[in-house]
């Protein structure tokens, strides 16, 4: 506020640039032509420069009426009802003016111009037509700084009501932000489950169902082992995913909730790589150092879809490749390696790829705040690598939602 002309009224309800009469300011302005009437018949003596005269009565209810130009034009209203006070003795009418002076004013230089120019206005009207005791200046006082004083009061409550309520409006805002975050976050992690639960289990089958096609009819009797794998394997997807749903399932009866199997961990890393040995007919080392057991839940479940969306990705894209499997528990955290050499004769098993594969776990590491790489190695090969912090801790989810950037893979064998 750089000036008094800069003066804008800040009341509840009122427009920035054109401040709208409510019910109110025809209240008080009525009250102010009765209360004017009134003092001109009960003041004693001549009140006012002019006294009892038409033209006082005619200012009086000038006076009055000018309080429906307050909002809109708050100075000049001030300094027209002064000089009416002055002439005609309207004292209700001025202290309205001061109390609306009050409220739009937030400089202290300002409510100390007011003060003086209220209490002189004052002093000089009640000079005509009280005697100069005590009590006038008491009145005086009461007239110029009261009302004023009160304003003032008023206007920084107006304030702090708007500011409280802007803030408001902010924290809801925040608040829906925060649950939109938390909604995509959820929802990446879902796509993360049901890739690694369904990508791994149908990959398992389709390659199996591909071997038994190169399979001599003579040698059809044989190919039943194969075909209860292909059974397990649905009915493990099947299983698999109902108790993924029954995650979801948080408000339905409890009839109704799936039961829920253990999460995958660290000591079942043999049991999958045996049962990918059999589907794939792969070579595949497992090398554990340490006690991975030992880490913390989430940390565990990491490294199994690791070495399972790896094994998976191994499978599809270079089958009958020897593959390499590497977990290692150090003081940083635990390494995981899988890599794989190129598929004998150059070429993958030409399965569709679902595009959420490395970068689910890349987005699964780096929520632990670990460290993840994919790399195709020479020869057609492949290599992933992850650094997952022992603790585990999980990183603060990023107003993008949680969606980690996306590994920097090859075209050979990419996201699965």
């Amino acid at each position: 506020m750089s000036g008094m002309g800069d003066l804008r009224p800040r009341m509840p309800g009122d427009a920035a640039d054109k401040p709208r009469l409510t019910w109110f300011d025809f209240v008080i302005t009525a009250v102010a032509l009765i209360v004017g009437q009134i003092d001109e018949l009960v003041a004693a003596g001549s009140p006012g420069l002019l006294g009892h005269s038409v033209t006082a009565e005619v200012l009086t209810l000038a006076a009055g009426l000018s309080l429906l130009a307050r909002r809109r034009w708050p100075l000049l209203v001030t300094l027209f009802v002064a000089a009416c006070h002055l002439l005609a003795f309207t004292p209700f009418v001025f202290a309205v003016m001061m109390y609306t002076m009050g409220v739009i004013t937030r400089q202290w230089w300002q409510l100390g111009v007011l003060s003086v120019f209220g209490v002189g206005v004052q002093a000089l009207s009640a000079a005509e037509g009280l005697a100069p005791d005590v009590r006038a200046w008491a009145y005086t006082l009461s007239f110029a700084l009261g009302p004023l004083l009160l304003g003032y009061a008023a206007g920084i409550r107006q304030d702090l009501v708007v500011s409280l309520r802007a803030r408001a409006g902010d924290l809801e805002r925040e608040r829906d932000m925060m649950a939109q975050t938390a909604r995509r976050a959820e929802r990446a992690r879902i796509a993360r489950e049901m890739h690694d639960v369904v990508a791994h289990r149908v990959s398992n089958m389709v390659v199996t169902a591909t071997a038994l096609q190169s399979v001599p009819e003579a040698q059809a009797p044989t190919v039943r082992p194969e075909v209860d794998r292909i059974r397990d394997e649905g009915r493990e997807a099947l299983t698999e995913l109902r108790g993924l749903l029954g995650l979801l399932n948080a408000r339905g009866a409890p009839g109704d909730k799936a039961p829920l199997a253990p999460q995958p961990a660290a000591r079942d890393l043999p049991a999958l790589v045996e049962r990918m040995r059999g589907v794939g007919r792969m070579q595949v080392e497992l090398d554990v150092t340490g006690f991975p057991e030992l880490l913390a839940d989430r940390t565990q479940r990491a490294v199994y879809r690791l070495v399972q969306e790896s094994l998976t990705n191994a499978v599809k894209h270079a089958p009958g490749a020897p593959v390499r499997v590497g977990v290692r528990c150090a003081a940083d955290g635990v390494h995981v390696t899988v890599e794989n050499d190129g598929p004998p004769g150059g070429r993958g098993a030409g399965l569709p790829s679902s595009g959420h594969g490395l970068i689910g776990l890349s987005e699964r590491v780096d929520l632990l705040g670990g460290e993840f790489a994919a790399s195709p190695l020479p020869g057609g090969g492949f290599r992933v690598t992850a650094v997952i912090p022992p603790a585990g801790q999980p990183k603060a989810v990023p107003p993008g939602g949680g969606v980690a950037a996306q590994p920097q893979v090859s075209a050979g064998e990419g996201n699965s």
